[in-house]
C-alpha cells in the first residue's frame, strides 16, 4: 500500500525545537508516513542522524549545502564516516549556488564533485540544489554522474536547463513554489515531466504552499501539494499516490522501510 514521502525536509532547523515530535505525528495523520530529512553542514548531518534514530519514518541525506563551502574546503572524511549508518538514503543536499554568494564557485565546484563521487562508491541517490547555477550543474552532472539516480530538489530552473535535466532522467522535485501565483513558468514545465520522474517535497521550515503562505512549512502539508499537483496533471490524487511511491521505491528500494 502506497504512502506520501516527503523526499526533502529540513526537521533539524530550529524552527522545529519547540514541537518536532508534534510535526511528526501530524505528518503522519495524514498518511506522510516517511520522511527524509536533508543535512546542510556537518553539524546538520548529526543532528539529522539524531532525528532519525529517535523517529522511525524520518531518514537522512547526509551532505554538505553549497552556502557553507567556503574558502577551504571541508574535511569530507568526517561525512564518510557517516555514509555507513542504515539510516542514511542519499547524499546532499549538494549543489551550487551562485545567488547568495559567487566567491567561491571553484570550491563550490569541487565540493559537489566529492559529493557525485561519494554518491556513486556507495551508490546513493544524489540531492540537488541548484541557484543562479543551472549551466555549470548540469554541465558537472553530465561528466561525472555515471549511475546514481539525480534529484534536483525544488527544481525552478528555465527551458534549456529543464530540457537538459529531462534527457539526463532527472527526478524533478516538486514543492510549494509551483502553488505560487507567480509560479507560471515552473507551471507550464510541470505537465513535460514523465510521471515516473515526479517526487513531492516541503522543504520545511521554507516554501508553504500558497494556501499555508505565512506559515512554518511542515511536512503534513505535503498534502496539500500533493491535491495543487494532482489537479494541474489531471489525475486523480489516489493515482498521484501511487506513482510517486513507485518512484521512490525504484530510487531507494528497500531503505525506507527500516525503522
Amino acid at each position: 500500500m502506497s504512502f506520501w514521502v516527503d523526499t526533502h525536509a529540513h526537521l533539524d532547523g530550529r524552527e522545529f525545537d519547540p514541537d518536532r515530535s508534534e510535526v511528526i505525528r501530524r505528518a503522519e495523520e495524514v498518511d506522510v508516513k516517511c520522511i527524509i530529512n536533508a543535512s546542510s553542514s556537518f553539524s546538520s548531518c548529526h543532528e539529522s542522524l539524531q532525528i532519525a534514530r529517535d523517529y522511525s519514518s524520518v531518514f537522512v541525506a547526509i551532505g554538505i549545502h553549497p552556502q557553507e563551502i567556503k574558502e577551504s574546503l571541508p574535511d569530507f572524511t568526517e561525512l564518510e564516516k557517516l555514509i555507513s549508518h542504515p539510516k542514511v538514503v542519499a547524499i546532499g543536499e549538494t549543489g551550487l549556488d551562485y545567488y547568495w554568494d559567487s566567491q567561491y564557485i571553484l570550491n563550490q565546484k569541487k565540493a559537489l564533485q566529492i559529493h557525485i563521487e561519494l554518491a556513486e562508491q556507495n551508490r546513493l541517490p544524489l540531492v540537488l540544489h541548484s541557484r543562479s547555477s543551472d549551466k555549470d550543474l548540469i554541465e558537472i552532472c553530465q561528466n561525472s554522474a555515471r549511475s546514481i539516480p539525480l534529484i534536483w530538489h525544488c527544481f525552478s530552473g528555465d527551458e534549456e536547463a529543464f530540457l537538459k535535466a529531462l534527457a539526463m532522467d532527472f527526478y524533478f522535485s516538486l514543492g510549494g513554489v509551483m502553488t505560487f501565483p507567480n509560479a507560471r513558468r515552473l507551471r507550464g514545465f510541470i505537465p513535460r515531466i514523465p510521471l515516473d520522474r515526479l517526487l513531492l517535497e516541503t522543504d520545511s521550515p521554507y516554501l508553504a504552499p500558497q494556501k499555508k503562505r505565512g506559515k512554518r512549512n511542515e511536512p503534513a502539508y505535503l498534502v496539500e501539494t500533493a491535491k495543487f499537483l494532482s489537479e494541474l496533471l489531471g489525475i486523480s490524487l489516489d493515482r498521484l499516490q501511487d506513482q510517486i511511491f513507485q518512484n521512490i521505491k525504484d530510487i531507494f528500494g528497500e531503505k525506507l522501510n527500516q525503522g
